[in-house]
C-alpha cells in the first residue's frame, strides 16, 4: 500500500508540474504570438516535458543541499533530458518539434546555453521552494481519495497519448506521398504541361484531408519540421498559414459588414 501511495504521490507531481510547464510555455508563445496557442505535444493543458524534468528534479536532487551543486546538477539532469526527448521523438516521427540551431552554444539544435540556464535555475526553484509545498499537499490527501484522483487523471493522460500518436503517426507517410506528387507536378510544369496552380490545388486538397491533431502540431510548434520532407512540409505550413489568415479577414469583414 506504501509503494502504491508513493507512486500515486510521484504520478500527481507530474501532473501539477506538467500542467505548470503548460501554463508557462502557453502563455509565453501566446503573448509573442499576439494570439491563443495551446503550446503542448499533447491535446491536453499538459507539457510532460516538465513535469518529467521536475519529477526527476525532486527525486534525484531533493537530497542536495548547496544551491550552486543543485543548480549544476540541474542543467546536466534536464539537458539531458531534453536532448534524450528530442532524440527520441524524431525517430518515432521523423520530425522536430523544436530547433536551438541559431541560438549561440547550442548541441544538434536540441539544448542550447540559455535553456541550459533556465533549466538550472528551474531546479533550484523547483526543489528548494515549490516541492516542500507540493508534498505538504500531497501529504494532507486521503488514501481514496488519492487513488481515485490518480487514477482519474492516469485514464486521461493515457488515452491523450494513445490519441496523439494515432493522429501524428501517419503524417510523415502522407508527406512522403504529398512530396512525390509536388515533385510530379513540378516537372510537368517545368515541361509546361501544367501551371502552378496544380501545386497550389494538391497542397488545398492535403490541408483539407489533415486531421485535427496535425493541424494543431503545426499551430502550437512554429519551428517544427519534417526531418525528412521539410521542403514540402515548409511548402505545406505556408499554405496553411496563408488559408488561416484569409480565413480570420473573412470573418473580420463580415462582422463589419454585418
Amino acid at each position: 500500500m506504501e509503494v502504491l501511495l508513493t507512486i500515486e504521490k510521484l504520478f500527481l507531481w507530474l501532473m501539477f508540474y506538467s500542467i505548470a510547464g503548460w501554463i508557462y510555455e502557453t502563455a509565453l508563445c501566446s503573448v509573442q504570438a499576439k494570439k491563443f496557442i495551446n503550446r503542448g505535444f499533447l491535446n491536453g493543458p499538459y507539457c510532460p516535458i516538465y513535469g518529467c524534468g521536475a519529477v526527476l528534479d525532486v527525486v534525484v536532487l531533493g537530497g542536495v543541499s548547496n544551491v550552486f551543486m543543485l543548480f549544476i546538477l540541474g542543467v546536466v539532469l534536464d539537458c539531458s533530458l531534453e536532448y534524450a526527448t528530442s532524440y527520441a521523438m524524431e525517430k518515432l516521427f521523423h520530425a522536430r518539434w523544436w530547433d536551438y540551431s541559431d541560438k549561440k552554444l547550442n548541441i544538434n539544435g536540441r539544448i542550447c546555453a540559455l535553456g541550459a540556464v533556465v533549466f538550472g535555475l528551474f531546479s533550484v526553484v523547483v526543489v528548494k521552494y515549490i516541492q516542500p509545498a507540493v508534498e505538504r499537499v500531497t501529504d494532507a490527501i486521503p488514501p481514496l481519495a488519492l487513488h481515485i484522483t490518480s487514477a482519474v487523471l492516469f485514464a486521461s493522460f493515457v488515452t491523450d497519448i494513445v490519441a496523439t500518436v494515432i493522429g501524428f503517426a501517419g503524417f510523415n507517410e502522407r508527406l512522403r506521398q504529398l512530396a512525390l506528387s509536388v515533385e510530379s507536378i513540378e516537372h510537368k510544369i517545368a515541361e509546361r504541361v501544367h501551371d502552378a496552380a496544380s501545386r497550389e490545388a494538391l497542397l488545398e486538397r492535403f490541408t483539407k484531408l489533415m486531421n485535427m491533431q496535425e493541424r494543431r502540431m503545426m499551430h502550437a510548434f512554429p519551428r517544427l519540421r519534417s526531418v525528412t520532407y521539410n521542403e514540402t512540409f515548409t511548402a505545406l505550413r505556408e499554405y496553411v498559414s496563408k488559408e488561416r489568415e484569409r480565413l480570420r479577414e473573412l470573418r473580420r469583414s463580415h462582422k463589419k459588414n454585418g
